[in-house]
């Protein structure tokens, strides 16, 4: 469970997740060494997670969604075969007409038509739908999602 220390330091990093620890510190009235293991438990349980965020389309590269529908296998073992692979960066079990939610980042063309390639072959996989972006109207960050429908980082 998160307390309002653990969503302070959550908001807080979602905004510039380079933020010192001693600035945070002083923000929330706590000692450095309380976010320092507030921040490495929320790393390690899961909940949080800091990385560096770019938008593919500014980089020149193909950003995709694709849905796919299963045959033969479980959504979940299918799903985990396709966490593996490297273009992918974000896989999702569905509940609907689709049973599996990606995201993927191809640095051109060919290299798309390549992953869709070894999708359409991964066993179990019988239907891809694919959805090419072609532009971005929001982030895709945490942030950016705090404030849409059903999200709340802040809340529980």
């Amino acid at each position: 469970m998160l307390d309002d220390t653990d969503r302070a330091i959550t908001r807080a990093l979602t905004r510039d997740g380079r933020t010192p620890y001693t600035t945070l510190a002083r923000e929330l009235g706590v000692s450095e060494g309380t976010v320092r293991q507030r921040v490495a438990r929320l790393q390690e349980s899961g909940v949080l997670r800091i990385v560096a965020l770019c938008d593919p389309l500014r980089l020149g590269h193909q950003a995709v969604r694709l849905m796919i529908q299963v045959r033969d296998l479980t959504p979940k073992a299918v799903a985990k075969t396709l966490s593996g692979m490297p273009m992918i960066n974000h896989v999702a079990l569905c509940a609907g007409s689709q049973d599996i939610f990606l995201e993927g980042t191809c640095r051109d063309q060919a290299q798309l038509v390549q992953l869709l390639d070894d999708i359409r072959m991964l066993p179990g996989v019988s239907r891809v739908q694919v959805l090419l972006l072609l532009e971005l109207f929001k982030d895709y960050t945490w942030q950016g999602l705090a404030t849409a429908v059903g999200q709340g980082v802040a809340e529980e």
